[in-house]
Order: C-alpha cells, then sequence, then structure tokens
C-alpha cells in the first residue's frame, strides 16, 4: 500500500497527539502522588519498592544475576524483606559500564547522561526514559514552585554537559513560567565576569550554582565597583553540586541580601531532594526510597542518627538502583516540618570520602568550612587547608591572614571542635582563583591541598 504526503503529515501528527497524551498521564502521575499524606506516601513506597525490584530482577542485565525470584516474591510480600537486598556501589556502575544497568530496549532512552562519579575517575552511564525524565522535570517544577514563580528571572550557572542538572532545571522552570539566563559553568564563553554582567542585564531574580561559584561571583562582581547585595536583584540563591554548611549559608545571604536554598542530587539519581520555603532539605519520597545505613557494617539506622546514604529508585524505569550507597554522610530527621510537607527532613553532613583525620577524631570539610568562614570578616571568602599530624594548617587571603581576631576566631573553634592547633599562611588568591574558575563544578573539594599556598 503507498502512503501519501498527507497520509504521513497525519501520522506524525498522530505521533505528537500520543507524545503529548503520554506526558498528561505522568502529569497525573505526578499530581496524585504528590498529594499523598505520610501514611499515603508510606503505603504507595511499599508498593513501588516491591515493582522496582521486580522490575530490575526482571529487565536489568546487573541485577537479574544479584537478585533471585525467591527475594522478589519475599519484598512483595513483606517490605522488611527488603533489607536483604544487596546493596549497590559506584564501582558497580563503573563496572557495568555503560549499558550493564540499563533495563529497558535502547530505543525507549531518551537521555543518557554521564558523571566520573569514581575515585579513580571511571565513567558512570546514567538513562532516563521519556517517562522519567517527564517525571523528573514535573516534580522539580512542583518542589521549586514554593520559592519561584513565573515574574523570576532565573540565572542557571550548573554543567549543562553531559550530566543532565543544567536541562532538567531548564525544563523545570520553563513549567513554572520563569525566564532562564542560561549561564552554564565553566566555558570560556562565559567566564566569571560576563556571568556578573549577565546577572545585572538581565534582572536576574534567582542564581542556581553551587556555593563556591556564588562566593566567586560576589568576588567577580566586587571587583567591577558592583555590591552584590545593593546592585544585582538576586535575591534567591539555590545551590546545587556541594554540599554547604551553616556559615557559607550564612554568608553568601549576607554578601547577597538572599535567602539561601540548598538542593541535593547526582547525575545517576536525579534529585534527591530539595528545599521548601522554610529553607529545609526535603527529601523527594516520591521518586525514591531512602535508608541510612551504618558505613562499616551496612545495617540500617533509625532516624535521627548519622550514617550513609543509600537510595533505591522509585520511578526510574530505564536504569533502576536498588539500595544504591552514595557515599554521603547523612541524617534523616523524621519530625514534621513546620512547613507542613509530608516529606522527611535530611541533614547532609558532607562526603564519606572527604572526611580526614584530624586532632580528637575525624572531620568533614564541611566542618571545617563551617569553622574558617565562619571567622572570616572581609572578601575574598577564600581559603585552603591541609592536615599536618595534630595540626590543622590554613591558608587565608592575605588581609585575612594578617587579621589577628580572624586567627584567633578561627584557632580557638579548631581546637573547640576538633581539638587541634592550627598554623596559618597567606593564600595565592590568583592562583586559587584560577583553580576555581576553570572547574566545571567548584566545590569544597577544590579546597583541599589547593595549589598556591605559600607561607608568610
Amino acid at each position: 500500500m503507498t502512503t501519501t504526503p498527507t497520509d504521513r503529515r497525519e501520522t506524525r501528527t498522530q505521533r505528537l497527539h500520543d507524545v503529548m497524551a503520554a506526558r498528561r498521564r505522568v502529569a497525573r502521575r505526578v499530581a496524585e502522588v504528590a498529594s499523598l499524606d505520610r501514611d499515603g506516601l508510606g503505603r504507595w513506597a511499599e508498593s513501588a519498592l516491591a515493582r522496582t525490584v521486580a522490575h530490575a530482577r526482571r529487565n536489568s542485565p546487573f541485577y537479574s544475576c544479584r537478585i533471585p525470584d525467591s527475594l522478589v516474591k519475599a519484598v512483595a510480600a513483606d517490605p522488611e524483606a527488603f533489607r536483604s537486598v544487596p546493596f549497590t556501589t559506584r564501582q558497580d556502575l563503573a563496572a557495568a559500564y555503560p549499558l550493564g544497568l540499563l533495563a529497558v530496549p535502547l530505543r525507549e532512552v531518551t537521555r543518557f547522561d554521564e558523571s566520573s562519579g569514581t575515585s579513580d575517575g571511571s565513567s558512570i552511564a546514567a538513562f532516563f526514559s521519556a517517562d522519567d525524565w517527564i517525571e523528573n522535570n514535573l516534580t522539580v517544577a512542583h518542589l521549586l514552585s514554593a520559592v519561584l514563580d513565573g515574574t523570576d528571572v532565573v540565572a542557571v550557572a550548573v554543567p549543562y554537559e553531559l550530566a543532565g542538572v543544567g536541562q532538567d532545571l531548564d525544563r523545570a522552570l520553563e513549567l513554572l513560567g520563569c525566564t532562564i539566563v542560561p549561564l552554564g559553568a565553566a566555558s570560556p564563553d562565559c567566564p566569571p565576569e560576563r556571568m556578573v554582567r549577565a546577572l545585572r542585564r538581565s534582572g536576574a531574580t534567582a542564581l542556581v550554582c553551587s556555593g563556591t561559584r556564588a562566593l566567586l561571583l560576589g568576588e567577580v562582581a566586587r571587583r567591577s565597583g558592583l555590591d552584590p547585595a545593593g546592585d544585582l536583584a538576586v535575591d534567591k540563591i539555590l545551590t546545587a553540586g556541594e554540599g554547604a554548611s551553616p556559615a557559607k549559608k550564612a554568608l553568601l545571604s549576607r554578601e547577597w541580601g538572599a535567602s539561601v536554598y540548598s538542593m541535593f542530587g547526582m547525575t545517576e539519581t536525579n534529585t534527591l531532594a530539595m528545599f521548601c520555603p522554610r529553607q529545609d532539605l526535603h527529601l523527594v519520597e516520591t521518586r525514591t526510597y531512602f535508608e541510612i545505613v551504618d558505613p562499616a557494617t551496612g545495617a540500617r539506622l533509625p532516624d535521627g542518627e548519622t550514617g550513609e546514604l543509600a537510595v533505591t529508585t522509585l520511578a526510574g524505569r530505564a536504569m533502576p538502583l536498588l539500595r544504591y550507597r552514595t557515599g554521603d554522610t547523612c541524617r534523616i530527621e523524621a519530625e514534621p516540618c513546620p512547613c507542613g510537607s509530608p516529606l522527611r527532613r535530611l541533614r547532609h553532613r558532607g562526603r564519606l570520602g572527604d572526611r580526614i583525620a584530624v586532632g580528637r577524631g575525624w572531620a568533614s570539610q564541611l566542618e571545617i568550612e563551617d569553622v574558617v568562614l565562619g571567622a572570616l570578616t572581609r572578601p575574598p571568602y577564600f581559603f585552603a587547608f591541609d592536615v599536618d599530624g595534630s595540626v590543622l594548617d590554613i591558608a587565608l587571603p592575605p588581609a585575612s591572614a594578617a587579621d589577628g581576631r580572624t586567627r584567633d576566631a578561627i584557632a580557638a573553634q579548631a581546637d573547640r571542635r576538633f581539638g587541634v592547633g592550627t598554623r596559618f599562611g597567606v593564600l595565592d588568591v590568583p592562583a586559587f582563583e584560577h583553580a576555581l574558575r576553570t572547574s566545571a563544578k567548584p566545590t569544597m573539594r577544590n579546597f583541599l591541598r589547593t595549589p598556591g599556598r605559600r607561607t608568610p
């Protein structure tokens, strides 16, 4: 049978109608789950957990070899049996690269993302079907709407390459009717100076980036004669890509005259936690099942105790992950938030791999950041540190290094919190800034053993 141009146009039109109908179905599902109260959400999660385990066992080459049918049946009968599901690690994802975790036909994949993700730099792949992608976009839009609306101009200064965070935010912001300023991350076409000019020209009211990048942009603005709080319209900073200590959030709020909100996610999982209007970080339990486990034994810990965060995807068909150990040190708080959300709150305490033997025990880079940034009283708000036995070796910008009160405040807090002495040096600010400017994801990791430190 010969098809005519009219037949082909009608076929293409029907396909577009089918795509839109599928998106409406996803939107209804997202709205239904988002409307559940705490009890309803718990029942939904138990059912979704059983479906996820069955889907992974049936369709993922990786899990079909690890999950016996008997365990699938046990989880369906009793959610407590889920504790017997083996953990998945970042090394597992690297070993399965690129297609070992794909659980749908390749033709159904809408997005392929990558993250370096492992300590040796080996790649981790992430796959999303159309439904996976749209569902995350809609969920993020719903949660962003707590503080953003169609009157906002949002500058997005996160990576757009390979990892989907930039595109994901764009889609969600479009759904809210926001104006988007796509700054990107470390593109040579958009250095920090141009980013600042774009913030001013566009009248951006919100900035999405890592907290470290926001500190850098504030410094660049001051050097160009602008007061970030008085001359720029940014009144909301949404931090992504790194944890932020209380001191860093307070510093950003003061320097930019902005409310600071945290977001948390990973390339391989998409969004895991989002802010509420009260600036608390809530778990996205409408898409993911969360556990806190003992880093050494893997035993599950109750709410309120600190351990390693393990996650199980409940809404990702292309790449289901079961009990994925994130490497993040966290605590989950079950007490209701005053904002009224049924979603539990997350307290992020840094990466396990970033913990450093110091003084009487261990400290995270976020804890050291809290001590140093909490004492700095003048820009630039940069520092580097290392640990030399029982001494915390800290490099500060010249003016701060010469300030006795600043040094004394840091030394007193380091002794109180970590039981260590301190030694101060002078930070080579240009060399340090170069490291930040050329990093697509500047985070506190840049501050450990940073080149450019010299002694006075």
